[in-house]
């Protein structure tokens, strides 16, 4: 077989670069999808596990509402604790969310008004917005991005229909907000909770997740930059040969 020498260089600059890739790969440290369990790794408070009822099958073919979530009453923190992390210098959080009955979005002055979904890491809010599944004057302050929002305003059979009685799901696994956040400690601690000066109960608004897993991205070893710069560079021999070849 007669392979000419930029046939070998592309061959080369392709196991360089699958290599390097294979190697700073996102690696999972945490999943579930709550159909069996609470995992210990999560401190749920007063939220349980619960059948999905509409939700089922919402979201993309490879990341569905299941059979179950764990669905908590607003005012109730539930909290994911990681231990013993790989090096790491960014993570990954991903799932889908389900934001249950009359949720009423933002504050307005009215005291049952202001839902707001707060994500904390390590302490600090990574993510603050409200949600409203009530009355379409109320309004929501999340924006979702192009093919997170799964369902707005529908019953999906917790409550009933009506304006005050209508449900949401969101995909938030493609929100960059939850993507290659920094972060290199060894152990990491979630908290998710929807607050708001008023709490009503678990029948009248309420939220839940589903599909929840965290990635970490290891730090490359310099023997992988090494391997991206050789690739790079074979790239750029490429072109060059080229540009004088077809001159």
């Amino acid at each position: 077989m007669n392979i000419k020498l930029p046939s070998l260089c592309l061959l080369a600059t392709g196991i360089f670069l699958v290599e390097a890739t294979q190697v700073i790969a996102s690696t999972s440290v945490f999943s579930t999808n709550f159909d069996l369990t609470i995992p210990t790794e999560i401190s749920a408070g007063t939220a349980f596990l619960t059948g999905v009822e509409g939700y089922a099958g919402l979201g993309p073919s490879d990341n569905q509402f299941g059979d179950s979530f764990l669905r908590s009453q607003t005012g109730n923190t539930v909290t994911l604790t990681l231990s013993d992390l790989p090096v790491h210098q960014t993570l990954n959080l991903g799932f889908l969310f389900a934001a249950i009955d009359s949720l009423d979005g933002s504050s307005d002055g009215d005291p049952f008004h202001g839902d707001y979904f707060t994500i904390k890491l390590d302490g600090k809010q990574i993510f603050h917005e409200s949600f409203a599944n009530a009355a379409p004057e109320l309004i929501q302050s999340y924006v979702p991005p192009p093919g997170v929002e799964l369902a707005h305003r529908v019953d999906l059979g917790f409550t009933g229909p009506g304006s005050y009685y209508t449900d949401s799901a969101y995909n938030m696994d493609i929100d960059p907000a939850f993507q290659n956040i920094s972060h290199i400690a060894s152990t990491a601690t979630f908290e998710f909770v929807i607050g708001s000066e008023v709490y009503q109960e678990l029948a009248d608004e309420s939220w839940a997740i589903d599909n929840l897993h965290v990635t970490v991205s290891p730090i490359p070893e310099p023997e992988t930059y090494a391997m991206l710069l050789a690739g790079l560079g074979l790239i750029g021999v490429m072109g060059r040969f080229r540009k004088y070849s077809d001159v």
